[in-house]
């Protein structure tokens, strides 16, 4: 039975979705997200765990009522044990699940993380969603329930789904922001700042990607959550933007991958087939399984068999690195 939101939850999640994309600093948006989803999907305690392409970051991590030391167990060894990483749900970005959803009630002591983490939280029930934008891993967040308190519904999941994506492109922005702020970004990558005033500035290199892509500024790309890239003067790009907005400033980068080939021309150096190549364009996009089987007119375990294919190719054991691969992130 299909589940649907009701008019309160709606306008709440709008009313929540309006205020994250107001405001100026990540703390506060992450604050107004743990007081909200509060009142929506009751929980105990709640982890933020700010991540890149290669999993973890040092810092930027968010805890309500967990313990430092326990986040140092689940990232330093638990976070391999956990049901939904050997599910392999962990690959699936803005898709929210239960602990439920892959081992039952009854048996999730019998798991080394049921029996030696959960209690250390304490907690029995956990969900948790994988958030990503524009092809980055920006965290994930995590909300426990205490045992005499039921499992997380599927309306609870469905609350956690419809805001994933808005808070994934909202803490996206703020990593991006901060890695242009502190010299991150490679001198090759071409710039765009537009001024709140309505002035533009362009380094050299997005003047070039731009006049040999005259529709993107014009077609809406750069709102897009999605992966987006462009070809220029034999050089392929990965396009990242910062959220803009009437009177606000934006900037759009223009960042060069390390290879000089197209992205399909890299895919194919993996031996990949058409249509693996055609399910991985899906896949850095954020595409869950579901939606590409959907869109291929295949059934979800053909595409997972795909993907097992796919991963053996290019080496790599989850979307994660897949993507950061492709992209350049990791070599």
């Amino acid at each position: 039975m299909r589940t649907y939101l009701s008019a309160r939850d709606s306008r709440a999640l709008l009313s929540l979705t309006n205020l994250i994309y107001s405001l100026p600093e990540r703390e506060q948006v992450l604050g107004a997200v743990s007081e909200t989803l509060r009142t929506l999907v009751p929980y105990s305690s709640a982890v933020y765990l700010a991540m890149n392409a290669e999993g973890f970051r040092e810092g930027g991590h968010v805890l309500l009522g967990v313990g430092v030391k326990e986040l140092e167990a689940f990232t330093g060894y638990y976070a391999a044990l956990h049901p939904f990483t050997r599910s392999g749900w962990i690959h699936h970005a803005n898709a929210a699940a239960r602990i439920t959803d892959f081992v039952p009630a009854s048996r999730i002591s019998d798991t080394e993380y049921g029996r030696d983490f959960m209690p250390r939280g304490p907690f029995s029930w956990e969900t948790g969603v994988i958030l990503q934008a524009q092809g980055d891993p920006v965290g994930a967040l995590c909300l426990h329930r205490q045992k005499p308190d039921r499992d997380f519904s599927d309306r609870d999941l469905l609350v956690v789904d419809s805001l994933a994506p808005h808070l994934a492109r909202v803490l996206q922005h703020f990593d991006l922001l901060d890695q242009i702020r502190s010299g991150e970004i490679s001198s090759d990558s071409g710039l765009l700042a537009e001024e709140a005033d309505g002035k533009v500035s362009l380094n050299a290199v997005a003047v070039r990607v731009l006049s040999e892509n005259p529709e993107f500024l014009s077609s809406g790309i750069p709102a897009s959550p999605a992966t987006v890239v462009l070809r220029s003067s034999g050089i392929t790009f990965r396009v990242r933007t910062t959220l803009g907005g009437p009177g606000k400033g934006r900037i759009i980068l223009f960042e060069p991958l390390s290879h000089s080939e197209s992205l399909l021309e890299r895919l194919s150096s993996w031996d990949l087939t058409d249509r693996q190549r055609e399910i991985v364009l899906y896949l850095i996009r954020g595409t869950s399984n579901r939606e590409i089987a959907d869109h291929l007119s295949l059934t979800e375990q053909t595409v997972k068999d795909h993907l097992k294919a796919i991963y053996d190719k290019v080496g790599v054991r989850n979307r994660t690195k897949l993507t950061a691969k492709v992209f350049s992130a990791v070599e």
